[in-house]
């Protein structure tokens, strides 16, 4: 995961990095989760019916030996900006908790929100320029939905953040490469 957060601030919204997140993602979850090892995973997965009626992509789903669907690993990479969307962040992943565990004829193990996010995150204007920095583990703490998961799902769907530091954030001008410290893991 470290390897890629120190190149996370290029190209934002391309599918390189989407892929390299998703890699470095799963590995992550595998590592705390050595009980899904023998699943087959797939990327970007379609599941073809939600709860809402649609179709509903899955970052990283998780499948038995049977090809039953059993987990869905939905991940956010968030570098800058953070506390402007932070709560429209935990109102997408209620709903998407929804679309999946009342998907029809699924019986799901586990669905995991996985964000990667800095403790402390710049702020840039349109011109790409830092114009301050928001405090993300505060504004984390004020949003809190594990405890509405939990009781909405029983503990089947999880929210889990995995902080880093920025080395130098105040001073950063050119994010192409950054330091990252303190990377927290995901417990086993």
């Amino acid at each position: 995961m470290q390897a890629f957060l120190q190149t996370s601030f290029q190209n934002v919204r391309s599918s390189k990095r989407t892929d390299e997140f998703h890699n470095a993602l799963l590995d992550e979850v595998l590592n705390a989760n050595y009980s899904w090892a023998d699943y087959t995973w797939k990327f970007e997965y379609q599941l073809p019916v939600d709860g809402f009626g649609g179709t509903f992509d899955i970052d990283i789903a998780g499948f038995d030996a049977e090809g039953n669907l059993k987990v869905a690993i939905l991940g956010k990479a968030i570098n800058s900006n953070v506390n402007k969307n932070i709560k429209n962040y935990a109102n997408t992943s209620i709903g998407e908790a929804a679309r999946i565990m009342y998907a029809p004829n699924i019986d799901m193990e586990k669905v995991l929100f996985v964000t990667v996010l800095p403790r402390v995150a710049p702020r840039f204007n349109t011109k790409r320029e830092v114009v301050g920095l928001d405090d993300v583990v505060s504004a984390k703490n004020r949003t809190r939905i594990n405890d509405i998961l939990a009781a909405q799902y029983g503990g089947k769907v999880e929210a889990i953040d995995l902080f880093f530091d920025i080395e130098g954030v105040t001073t950063l001008s050119n994010f192409d490469y950054i330091e990252v410290n303190n990377l927290d893991t995901m417990a086993a």
